[in-house]
């Protein structure tokens, strides 16, 4: 099933990864993972990181020439569709390979592993590298590190709708394989300091809701008083989640060019990711997100989810 994947790998001798632009965990650790899994079974070969934005854990990216992803392998992670890769010089690649978990709009590549019932990247990608099409070959402690670490943080933390069996399986199996000390790794990617603490506490005095919608929304001038940038706070949008008696959340802020990005959470059945394609964004059923939106355009999209948030759980 997957062994074409492999069977590229050894063909090339050069290999470009690519994400999703705003890359969030899933995003940065599968690339990481997939870059560590490389290294460490085709030492010989080269490998890159593409993308412009970075991660707050993760701040790497590898500068890439033209000439480099012309002659290597492009593996696309995470990203559902053309448009959100995060670096478009993936069309100079001659092959590329597709593996995501999104929703599936948007074929593009030469290959696409897609599954919608995976948590995260990170989950199909570990998958992936533990099928018996992939016997024979090393998973690092490294390697499963990351793949844990993006697991639990597109699943946050193994509480969202598309958490299954199978999600806790895979990461069991990680668990055991990099011999992962799990308190230490959820620490790590959930845990903040003093003053990233103080911030989000800040930023909870902004909440508003309306009927069963509770939401967020910065502009520059907040930001900028917060000290926090645009991305860094929409990424409380998880914090929202934990009010039990509202049914779909939002975190909005406007970016440097003025427009707002939104990120949007619900509850299991209200199913928000249509909403976000219809503006241009995308996502899962119930996490999505959209980009550089007017703000008259980012209300309009508020006042649909207000009025949605107290429906009966079916999008009309």
């Amino acid at each position: 099933m997957y062994q074409s994947i492999l069977e590229k790998l050894k063909e090339y001798n050069k290999v470009t990864i690519f994400h999703h632009v705003g890359p969030d965990g899933d995003a940065m650790f599968s690339s990481l993972a997939l870059r560590t899994f490389i290294m460490d079974n085709f030492p010989d070969k080269k490998v890159k990181m593409a993308g412009y934005e970075t991660f707050d854990l993760i701040t790497r990216n590898d500068k890439t020439a033209d000439s480099f992803i012309k002659k290597s392998l492009a593996i696309v992670l995470d990203t559902a569709n053309k448009e959100r890769i995060d670096d478009q010089r993936y069309a100079l690649a001659p092959y590329l390979i597709k593996i995501d978990h999104h929703p599936d709009f948007d074929h593009y590549g030469n290959e696409e592993y897609v599954d919608t019932k995976s948590s995260s990247a990170c989950e199909l990608l570990a998958r992936i590298l533990m099928s018996k099409d992939f016997e024979g070959t090393v998973m690092s402690k490294e390697c499963c590190k990351y793949l844990y670490c993006g697991i639990v943080t597109d699943s946050q933390n193994f509480s969202t709708s598309n958490t299954t069996h199978k999600t806790l399986t895979t990461a069991s199996k990680l668990a055991k394989r990099g011999e992962l000390i799990i308190g230490d790794i959820v620490s790590y990617v959930t845990d903040n300091d003093y003053e990233t603490f103080s911030v989000i506490t800040a930023i909870r005095s902004k909440l508003k809701t309306e009927k069963k919608f509770a939401y967020v929304i910065l502009n520059q001038k907040e930001l900028k008083k917060l000290g926090v940038s645009s991305d860094d706070a929409k990424n409380q949008v998880n914090d929202l989640t934990k009010i039990s008696d509202m049914n779909i959340f939002a975190f909005a802020v406007e970016n440097e060019e003025g427009t707002y990005d939104c990120s949007y959470r619900s509850k299991r059945l209200y199913i928000i990711n249509n909403v976000a394609y219809a503006h241009g964004g995308g996502g899962h059923a119930n996490a999505c997100a959209t980009r550089n939106l007017p703000y008259d355009e980012q209300m309009d999209i508020f006042k649909e989810l207000i009025e949605y948030s107290t429906n009966s759980p079916k999008f009309h």
